[in-house]
Parts: C-alpha cells; sequence; structure tokens
C-alpha cells in the first residue's frame, strides 16, 4: 500500500515538473514571438513614415508648382463664340501643363474655337481666332447675282469669284460667312472697299459676260483666308482712292496694271465669242436659279410648310431654260435675260454700247 502511495506521489510531481517545463517553455516562446512581432512592427511603421514624409514632401513641390490654366467647362464645337459660361479656371501641375497655356480667361473672351473642344480640355492660343472689333464700314450686304452652292447653308464661309470668257479667274470677296442664306439671295459683311470691288465685279458680269460664283471652304476655322486678287475696274479704283469711307489704299497701282492686260485680253476676243459665253452663262444662271427654287420649294412642302406658289415662267421667254436655247436668239431677248439677274443699269439703257453702260454706271454719284 505505501509503493502504490509512493508511486502516485512520483507521478504527480513528475507531471508537476512536466506542466511547469511547458509553460516555461510556452512563456518563453510567447515572449519571444511577442518581440519579434513589436520589432517588425516597429520597422514596417518607420517605413510607412518614410514614404509618408516623402509623399507629404513631393505634395508640397507639386502645390509650389501649380500652374493656373484655362479649360473648357463644358464641350464646345468649332466655331463656338467663348464666353464666361463655357471656361473655368483649374490648377494642374506644371509638368502636366501645356507649354502655350492660358491663364487668365480674359484673353479667351469673345474668341472662336478653331476645332472640337472636350470637358476639361486646356484652351490655348492656337485652338482660337480672334474676329476683332467691328469695323466702322462694316455692313450687310445682300446679293442675289451669282451662282452659289447646291448645298450652301447659313454660317458656312465662301469665296465669291469671278470668272471671264477669257478663262482668266479671280478672286473677289474672300472667305465671307454667310449671314443669311434665301433661295439664291445670299448675305455677306462687307466693309466700304469690297462693296465697291464687288460693284465693279457685277458691271464685269454684265458688260462682259462674265460669272460671279462662289465655292465654300472645306475647313474654314483652320483654313487660312484667300488673297483677293480681282482687278477692280480702273474707274472704281479711281472712286476707292477718292472715298474717304475707304480705309486701305495698298495695292492700287498694282490692280491698274493687272487690270489693263485684262482689258486687252477681253479686248482681242471676237464679238460673237463673246455673245456665245454671255448666252451659255446666262442659260447656266437661269437653269440654276430656277432649280434651287424649285428644291427650296419640295423642301417646304415635305416640312408641312405653306409655301408661295412656284411661279410659272413658261410665259416669259427670256427666262425659261426652254428658249434661252434657242440656237438665234435675238440681242433685245439677251439683253433682258442679263437684266434679270445682274440688273446693273436701267433697262432703257440696253441700246447703249459697253463704254456708254459702264460710264453711266461709274457716273452714279456714291449713296452715302
Amino acid at each position: 500500500m505505501s509503493k502504490v502511495r509512493q508511486r502516485t506521489k512520483n507521478l504527480i510531481i513528475a507531471g508537476v515538473v512536466g506542466a511547469l517545463s511547458m509553460g516555461v517553455l510556452s512563456t518563453g516562446g510567447a515572449i519571444y514571438l511577442i518581440k519579434q512581432q513589436a520589432k517588425e512592427q516597429k520597422v514596417l511603421r518607420m517605413h510607412y513614415e518614410s514614404q509618408l514624409v516623402e509623399a507629404e514632401a513631393l505634395l508640397q513641390h507639386q502645390q509650389s508648382t501649380m500652374k493656373t490654366v484655362v479649360v473648357a467647362s463644358k464641350p464646345l464645337k468649332e466655331g463656338d463664340k467663348l464666353k464666361k459660361e463655357n471656361l473655368k479656371v483649374i490648377q494642374i501641375p506644371e509638368t502636366d501643363a501645356p507649354t502655350n497655356m492660358v491663364q487668365t480667361p480674359d484673353d479667351l473672351y469673345g474668341k472662336i474655337v478653331k476645332i472640337d473642344v472636350g470637358e476639361n480640355t486646356p484652351v490655348i492660343n492656337s485652338m482660337v481666332f480672334d474676329n476683332g472689333p467691328t469695323p466702322r464700314d462694316q455692313r450687310i450686304q445682300e446679293y442675289n447675282v451669282m451662282l452659289l452652292p447646291t448645298k450652301l447653308k447659313k454660317g458656312q464661309f465662301v469665296d465669291v469669284r469671278l470668272t471671264f470668257p477669257t478663262g482668266e479667274d479671280f478672286i473677289v470677296l474672300s472667305k465671307k460667312k454667310v449671314e443669311d442664306l434665301s433661295g439664291t439671295t445670299v448675305w455677306y459683311k462687307i466693309n466700304e472697299a469690297e462693296l465697291l470691288v464687288m460693284t465693279s465685279a457685277i458691271v464685269d458680269a454684265y458688260l462682259n459676260g462674265a460669272k460671279l460664283y462662289a465655292v465654300t471652304y472645306a475647313d474654314p476655322y483652320m483654313q487660312e483666308k484667300a488673297i483677293p486678287n480681282y482687278p477692280a475696274n480702273l474707274k472704281v479704283i479711281d472712286l476707292i482712292q477718292s472715298d474717304p469711307n475707304v480705309l486701305t489704299f495698298a495695292k492700287e497701282q498694282l490692280k491698274r496694271n493687272v487690270r489693263q492686260v485684262l482689258e486687252n485680253n477681253l479686248s482681242q476676243m471676237d464679238e460673237a465669242d463673246k455673245m456665245k459665253i454671255q448666252n451659255g452663262s446666262v442659260i447656266l444662271q437661269q437653269e440654276v436659279a430656277n432649280n434651287q427654287i424649285t428644291n427650296q420649294q419640295n423642301n417646304e412642302a415635305v416640312t408641312g410648310t405653306q409655301g408661295a406658289p412656284i411661279p410659272d415662267t413658261s410665259a416669259e421667254p427670256s427666262t425659261s431654260p426652254g428658249s434661252s436655247i434657242d440656237p438665234s436668239p435675238t440681242t433685245q431677248s439677251t439683253e433682258a435675260s442679263k437684266e434679270e439677274i445682274v440688273q446693273p443699269i436701267e433697262s432703257g439703257l440696253d441700246t447703249s454700247t459697253s463704254e456708254e453702260k459702264q460710264k453711266d454706271v461709274f457716273g452714279q454719284p456714291l449713296v452715302k
């Protein structure tokens, strides 16, 4: 009995010693792990702190080099006028800012956008152009004496050109915006000098069988305007130089020389050839005018609008395409057809010579 008790006692002692040993080992391991974890956390904390310091330094550097840039506050289309409501100012890093940036929106107000601009896109000077202040002699002039492109629309830009029977072709008006359009009638903004030059071109179209026509620009907001090279009539040039309302007097002597060459070329043409070309020009202008009027009335009928009735041209031999194709038209019918299209002078002067017509036109006083 005593032996059993002694053995039990030994087992108990051994168990206690083992438990204590395991406890010591576990405690030591736990302490080691805790210390190791604390060390790793300290290293990680120091790494994060260093990154935070670097980020703060980078942010301060960026803030010190931020640039003010004007951007579009909403999408813009080509031809849009820049206003306060479609521009805003933002701050961007210097590395992201364009080299030719605009920092003040006041520098852009009133200018026209050349291309489409997306929202928040910086607006730079090369993307816009300035119409400048309105000249004091600028007027809106109506014309119905030229051939217009079939698909011409309001707001497009055109060059007005004049082609002579000799094949010579000149630019009369350059890059004119179509302010309004109605059938064969078009409205442009022109100054005093352009008005006089256009008058000379109309007279040339009447006296020499020339043709006035318009051509549109493919990309008007990116293309530079053409340089007008039409040499106005010598009497018109004299009027331009003596007119106090005209602002520019340059290159008039050169235009005189070019005009003299043009008149020499015209004088060398046979009268029969001139008459044929004039008849062809009249026929073409009448056909284009009739087609444009018919297309306009058809469009109004399709959209349900109440259009004016189509004029009956069969009763007017001078304007009917069928009568114009007559191989032997009389001089009077040809003169009447030209008057309906160009109308530079009164119909009672049809029997006068070309020199008398020209003298009568330019002998009239300038309308003030």
